[in-house]
């Protein structure tokens, strides 16, 4: 009897054993998979990503906006697709797979494991030029003192000059520099939002799009009583949307925005007086001079209620002018986007009026050569004449945009998936 107890103990355990080691190795089996599948996976992601800067690198270095190829590396497949979605929008995908080897996949289909990964990124090659707050392609001698105060990002394609402590939040960006150059012990200017040089935007000059929605929007009207002006022209925007209209020496009337710019568009041949509230959306183009003859407001103000919906364009062949009025001698208020296209965004007399305060300025400007809107004394960095600025970026203009108002060509990553 006991040596039949013995044999039935070892069988027992034997077979025990056997189960245990079964289990064992099927375990060990099954993190060996886990491993091999995971690691792939690893692979495969990060050839997915060297994959995809080929493919940004032709969109960004090579202009490339139609492609379609494969890299092979690390026992992986990318196939890269580029190609236009809409007319300024690009598209790069990048889909790359790999094989890793699973016992029981391969038991079921006598091949190894495929492990997949894409990376998908959309790139722009024109945004609205209100996304800059401050774009310039000249600086010439203006400068930026210790009285200016300026939120949002700023680039010029000249050289960005200093005098005392401006203060920037925004980012600068300069082609051809910032003097003093911003590590020197002699520059006191603060950069909170960082700063680069070298850095070169071209300046859209094309109007046509901004005259031929004016033309549509203006069908069948006799010129001066729609959309189109060939006669100096004042407007003067009233809280409720409607339009205190004078064209030329002509008698004021009365007109509703929306009745006068159904496409939200205004083309003069002429110069363009502006001032009041505005309430809706609206771009002014003038082939000549636009000129602010006292504050231009929004009926919704966006520091106060970001969820505004008015906005304004001032776009000028020429320049944008502050007058020099007894409206304007104390303090001026602009909320808009200010685009001089061959001039510049200045203060009528600047050298000759008064001191005048400051300019509250909110939204953008784009002006070919910096315009000045004051003087000021180098020794004590004071005001002597016209004004010092308080300018803020409409955080809006970020995504959104004055109807058609002009677009600057720069290549820039809209999103990015993976």
């Amino acid at each position: 009897m006991f040596g039949k107890g013995v044999l039935i103990i070892v069988v027992g355990f034997v077979a025990s054993f056997s189960i245990y080691q079964l289990n064992l190795s099927r375990s060990v089996m099954s993190t060996t998979d886990n491993f091999n599948y995971y690691y792939t996976r690893t692979v495969v992601h990060e050839q997915a990503l060297t994959a995809m800067n080929f493919g940004v690198n032709k969109v960004w270095a090579d202009n490339t906006t139609n492609a379609n190829f494969q890299i092979v590396a690390n026992q992986c497949t990318s196939q890269v697709q580029i190609y236009e979605v809409g007319l300024d929008t690009v598209r790069v995908c990048s889909n790359t797979w790999g094989h890793a080897f699973d016992n029981e996949y391969y038991a079921q289909h006598n091949k190894a494991k495929k492990v997949q990964d894409s990376v998908v990124a959309i790139f722009s090659y024109k945004q609205p030029i209100s996304r800059y707050f401050w774009f310039t392609n000249h600086e010439a001698g203006v400068y930026w003192i210790s009285q200016d105060t300026v939120w949002g990002p700023i680039h010029t394609n000249h050289i960005l000059n200093t005098n005392g402590d401006p203060v920037f939040y925004g980012k600068v960006t300069a082609y051809k520099g910032i003097a003093p150059n911003p590590t020197a012990k002699g520059c006191k200017a603060k950069f909170y939002g960082g700063w680069e040089v070298g850095i070169k935007n071209e300046v859209p000059t094309d109007m046509s799009p901004l005259i031929n929605a004016a033309t549509t929007g203006n069908g069948g009207a006799a010129v001066n009583t729609k959309s189109l002006y060939n006669t100096e022209t004042t407007f003067e925007f009233l809280s409720n949307g409607d339009i205190i209209r004078t064209v030329g020496a002509g008698v004021a009337d009365t007109v509703s925005l929306t009745d006068i710019a159904p496409t939200g568009v205004i083309y003069s041949s002429k110069d363009v007086h502006v001032k009041g509230t505005l309430n809706g959306q609206l771009t002014i183009y003038s082939d000549d001079d636009i000129f602010i003859d006292d504050n231009l407001h929004y009926a919704i103000d966006p520091k106060v209620d970001p969820t505004s919906e008015d906005i304004l364009g001032l776009v000028a062949k020429d320049n944008v002018v502050i007058t020099n009025n007894s409206a304007n001698n104390s303090d001026v208020v602009i909320q808009a986007s200010i685009m001089a296209v061959n001039g510049s965004f200045t203060a009528q007399d600047y050298s000759g009026r008064p001191v005048a305060g400051a300019i509250h300025l909110t939204g953008s400007v784009m002006q070919n050569n910096r315009g000045p809107v004051g003087t000021f004394s180098s020794w004590s960095g004071s005001i002597t004449h016209g004004f010092s600025k308080r300018y803020y970026f409409d955080p809006r203009l970020s995504s959104i945009s004055a109807p058609y108002y002009p677009y600057v060509r720069n290549l820039h990553l809209v999103s990015w998936w993976e």
